[in-house]
Protein backbone atom coordinates (compact mmCIF):
# COMPACT_ATOMS: atom_id res chain seq x y z
CA UNK A 1 0.00 0.00 0.00
CA UNK A 2 1.43 3.89 -1.05
CA UNK A 3 0.69 5.98 2.26
CA UNK A 4 1.21 9.35 1.99
CA UNK A 5 2.57 11.07 5.61
CA UNK A 6 3.37 14.57 6.59
CA UNK A 7 3.21 16.18 10.18
CA UNK A 8 4.60 19.50 10.92
CA UNK A 9 6.77 20.62 14.15
CA UNK A 10 4.61 18.97 16.56
CA UNK A 11 4.08 15.87 15.13
CA UNK A 12 7.23 15.50 13.30
CA UNK A 13 8.91 13.31 15.31
CA UNK A 14 5.90 10.46 15.47
CA UNK A 15 4.94 10.98 11.79
CA UNK A 16 8.88 10.10 11.48
CA UNK A 17 9.03 7.57 13.76
CA UNK A 18 5.59 6.14 11.72
CA UNK A 19 7.50 6.51 8.37
CA UNK A 20 10.21 3.92 9.76
CA UNK A 21 8.18 1.53 11.04
CA UNK A 22 5.64 1.49 8.20
CA UNK A 23 9.03 1.10 5.87
CA UNK A 24 10.31 -1.84 7.54
CA UNK A 25 6.64 -3.29 7.40
CA UNK A 26 6.85 -2.76 3.42
CA UNK A 27 4.97 -0.45 2.78
CA UNK A 28 5.51 2.75 0.32
CA UNK A 29 6.00 5.80 2.12
CA UNK A 30 5.74 8.89 0.54
CA UNK A 31 6.82 11.87 2.49
CA UNK A 32 5.34 15.29 2.14
CA UNK A 33 6.30 17.11 5.34
CA UNK A 34 9.63 19.31 5.26
CA UNK A 35 12.67 16.84 5.09
CA UNK A 36 13.85 18.07 8.85
CA UNK A 37 12.22 19.78 12.03
CA UNK A 38 11.06 23.08 10.89
CA UNK A 39 9.96 24.84 14.19
CA UNK A 40 6.50 26.92 13.31
CA UNK A 41 5.56 25.10 10.17
CA UNK A 42 2.56 24.83 9.48
CA UNK A 43 0.20 21.66 8.63
CA UNK A 44 -2.66 23.47 6.54
CA UNK A 45 0.24 22.52 3.03
CA UNK A 46 0.82 19.11 4.55
CA UNK A 47 -2.53 18.04 4.74
CA UNK A 48 -3.58 19.45 1.36
CA UNK A 49 -0.59 17.73 -0.16
CA UNK A 50 -1.06 14.37 1.26
CA UNK A 51 -5.09 14.89 0.74
CA UNK A 52 -4.50 15.58 -2.78
CA UNK A 53 -2.18 12.67 -3.10
CA UNK A 54 -4.46 10.43 -1.96
CA UNK A 55 -7.11 11.11 -4.08
CA UNK A 56 -4.87 10.93 -6.94
CA UNK A 57 -4.18 7.71 -6.53
CA UNK A 58 -7.70 6.43 -5.36
CA UNK A 59 -8.21 7.83 -9.28
CA UNK A 60 -5.65 6.01 -10.79
CA UNK A 61 -6.79 3.05 -8.89
CA UNK A 62 -4.24 2.18 -6.39
CA UNK A 63 -4.38 1.08 -2.83
CA UNK A 64 -3.60 4.00 -0.92
CA UNK A 65 -4.15 6.22 2.42
CA UNK A 66 -3.07 9.10 4.00
CA UNK A 67 -1.48 9.84 7.53
CA UNK A 68 -1.08 13.07 9.12
CA UNK A 69 0.16 13.98 12.59
CA UNK A 70 0.48 17.22 14.41
CA UNK A 71 -0.23 18.41 18.09
CA UNK A 72 -3.74 17.37 18.51
CA UNK A 73 -4.56 15.77 14.62
CA UNK A 74 -7.80 17.80 14.47
CA UNK A 75 -6.21 20.78 12.70
CA UNK A 76 -5.12 18.21 10.01
CA UNK A 77 -8.12 16.75 10.08
CA UNK A 78 -10.22 19.87 9.27
CA UNK A 79 -7.24 21.08 6.41
CA UNK A 80 -7.36 17.73 5.03
CA UNK A 81 -11.58 17.40 4.49
CA UNK A 82 -11.35 20.90 1.92
CA UNK A 83 -9.76 18.64 -0.12
CA UNK A 84 -12.79 17.50 -3.01
CA UNK A 85 -12.71 13.39 -1.99
CA UNK A 86 -10.56 13.62 1.11
CA UNK A 87 -12.50 11.91 4.36
CA UNK A 88 -10.22 11.75 7.26
CA UNK A 89 -11.06 11.82 10.61
CA UNK A 90 -8.96 11.99 13.67
CA UNK A 91 -7.41 8.34 15.62
CA UNK A 92 -8.55 8.73 18.77
CA UNK A 93 -9.55 5.02 19.67
CA UNK A 94 -9.12 1.52 17.62
CA UNK A 95 -13.00 1.36 17.60
CA UNK A 96 -13.57 5.16 16.68
CA UNK A 97 -11.26 4.25 13.63
CA UNK A 98 -12.73 1.04 12.86
CA UNK A 99 -16.17 2.54 12.60
CA UNK A 100 -14.84 4.90 10.29
CA UNK A 101 -13.30 3.18 7.78
CA UNK A 102 -16.13 0.24 7.87
CA UNK A 103 -18.76 3.15 7.42
CA UNK A 104 -17.38 6.23 6.38
CA UNK A 105 -14.91 5.12 3.81
CA UNK A 106 -12.23 7.21 5.71
CA UNK A 107 -9.38 7.28 3.44
CA UNK A 108 -7.08 9.74 5.99
CA UNK A 109 -6.05 9.44 9.12
CA UNK A 110 -4.61 12.57 11.60
CA UNK A 111 -3.27 11.93 14.67
CA UNK A 112 -2.26 13.81 17.53
CA UNK A 113 1.81 12.89 18.87
CA UNK A 114 0.66 15.03 22.18
CA UNK A 115 -2.23 12.40 22.58
CA UNK A 116 -0.35 9.12 21.09
CA UNK A 117 2.48 7.20 21.75
CA UNK A 118 4.20 5.15 19.13
CA UNK A 119 2.83 1.82 19.57
CA UNK A 120 -1.11 3.58 20.06
CA UNK A 121 -0.52 5.08 16.82
CA UNK A 122 0.75 1.70 15.40
CA UNK A 123 -2.38 0.23 16.73
CA UNK A 124 -4.69 3.08 15.23
CA UNK A 125 -2.64 2.96 11.66
CA UNK A 126 -3.24 -0.90 11.54
CA UNK A 127 -6.49 -0.99 12.24
CA UNK A 128 -6.98 1.78 9.83
CA UNK A 129 -5.32 -0.10 7.16
CA UNK A 130 -7.02 -3.85 8.12
CA UNK A 131 -10.53 -2.48 8.00
CA UNK A 132 -12.30 -2.38 5.09
CA UNK A 133 -15.11 -0.18 3.87
CA UNK A 134 -18.73 -2.38 4.49
CA UNK A 135 -20.31 -0.84 0.92
CA UNK A 136 -23.81 -0.99 2.28
CA UNK A 137 -26.26 0.91 0.38
CA UNK A 138 -27.09 3.12 3.32
CA UNK A 139 -23.23 4.08 3.40
CA UNK A 140 -22.72 4.24 -0.08
CA UNK A 141 -25.47 6.87 -0.09
CA UNK A 142 -24.10 8.98 2.33
CA UNK A 143 -20.95 9.39 0.58
CA UNK A 144 -22.17 10.24 -2.80
CA UNK A 145 -24.94 12.79 -0.84
CA UNK A 146 -21.47 14.05 0.60
CA UNK A 147 -20.13 14.01 -2.39
CA UNK A 148 -22.51 15.82 -4.68
CA UNK A 149 -22.92 18.37 -1.72
CA UNK A 150 -19.17 19.16 -2.11
CA UNK A 151 -19.52 19.04 -5.74
CA UNK A 152 -22.53 21.22 -6.01
CA UNK A 153 -23.80 22.60 -2.69
CA UNK A 154 -26.98 20.36 -2.78
CA UNK A 155 -27.98 17.07 -2.12
CA UNK A 156 -30.64 15.87 -4.42
CA UNK A 157 -29.62 12.27 -4.29
CA UNK A 158 -31.42 11.66 -1.04
CA UNK A 159 -34.27 9.80 -2.55
CA UNK A 160 -31.67 7.24 -3.44
CA UNK A 161 -33.60 3.73 -2.74
CA UNK A 162 -32.89 1.10 -0.13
Amino acid sequence: MRIHLAGNHEGHSLARDLETALRARGHEVQWHGAEKFEEGDDYPIYAVRVAQAVIADEDAGAPTAGLLVGRSGMGECIAANKVHGARAVPGLTTELVAEARRHADANILTLGEAFTNLDLALSLVETFFTTQFGNTLDDARRIVNTTEFESSGTIEGWMMEH
